[in-house]
């Protein structure tokens, strides 16, 4: 009875999520698939987006981690540390209920595929977890960008909107992050179009 009340709870909250997401999200790079699974403290994504600018600027516009907030709402802040660390700051609203996620993670880079992050732990709202990103051209003017990650939350939210709150915030901020992604990809990819004088 617990695993179907589980199963039937999982997949509302990807149905509601996704509606809501689906909805607050038109002007985003276009998400071709968004799934969040929960399962004990863990939280797994999974995601493939379709991003609209040329694979090399998309990719340059990723590890351009401290312009990204520049084109993003919901990122507040990103830092780096020493060589391979980077500090974030997400703004995440879900009903009443807004948080500040923080987090570090320790990035490796293999230009122009791959973005392989791994949580520092104590250092933030995330107790563990990675995160990959791996990017595919897809014709000559645009990305496919695929998403897989899992993390543990080291945060409290009010217990009625737990799970739900932290899937959809979760889905928001890859939803945010790659429609930064794309906004800066386009603006760098214009840039480079300009004459010079």
């Amino acid at each position: 009875m617990r695993t179907g009340t589980r199963l039937l709870r999982s997949r509302r909250v990807w149905l509601v999520g996704g509606l809501i997401l689906t909805a607050g999200a038109a002007h985003a790079a276009s998400i071709e698939r968004l799934h969040v699974d929960h399962e004990h403290e863990a939280y797994r994504v999974t995601a493939r987006v379709h991003i609209a600018a040329p694979a090399g600027p998309a990719y340059a516009a990723a590890i351009d981690f401290e312009r990204l907030p520049d084109y993003s709402a919901m990122i507040e802040s990103t830092r780096l540390i020493g060589a391979d660390k980077l500090a974030s700051r997400m703004r995440l609203c879900v009903l009443w209920y807004c948080k500040t996620l923080r987090q570090v993670m320790r990035y490796r880079l293999d230009p122009p595929k791959r973005i392989d992050m791994t949580v520092v732990p104590g250092r933030g709202d995330l107790s563990s977890g990675n995160a990959h990103w791996r990017f595919k051209p897809d014709g000559e003017h645009a990305t496919e960008l695929e998403f897989r990650a899992r993390i543990v939350p080291d945060l409290w939210v009010p217990p009625l909107i737990g799970p739900w709150a932290i899937a959809r915030a979760l889905r928001e901020q890859v939803v945010a992050t790659a429609t930064a992604i794309e906004r800066l990809a386009q603006h760098r990819d214009d840039a480079n179009d300009k004459p010079t004088p």
